[in-house]
């Protein structure tokens, strides 16, 4: 019923060989930041950066009722879109860039 040591540690190294072998696909990582600006950075693995730009979205989105903020949304907006499938891509073809 209970799992011992050696089970919940086979069960470990299981899940960190899962993490290292997981290849985000750019496509999602596009969709997802395409959905809400920083969950593809997220999915990516890119926790600080995918905070960063849910946090800044939000901001955004709270005062977008004026006519300047509503722009660098969307400029922020695509760009998010593209640095979430860029890091995506690049960490495909095994580069990455923040190493």
């Amino acid at each position: 019923m209970f799992l011992n040591t050696e089970e919940l540690m086979e069960n470990n190294d299981e899940i960190e060989t899962a993490a290292e072998d997981f290849k985000p696909k750019p496509w999602r990582a596009g969709l997802y930041s395409a959905v809400f600006p920083g969950l593809g950075q997220m999915y990516n693995g890119d926790f600080g950066r995918g905070s960063f730009y849910f946090v800044l979205a939000f901001i955004l989105i709270i005062t977008s009722h004026l006519i300047l903020p509503l722009f660098i949304f969307i400029a922020f907006w695509l760009y998010n879109i593209h640095q979430a499938y860029s890091y995506a891509r690049s960490f495909k073809k095994g580069i990455n860039k923040d190493e």
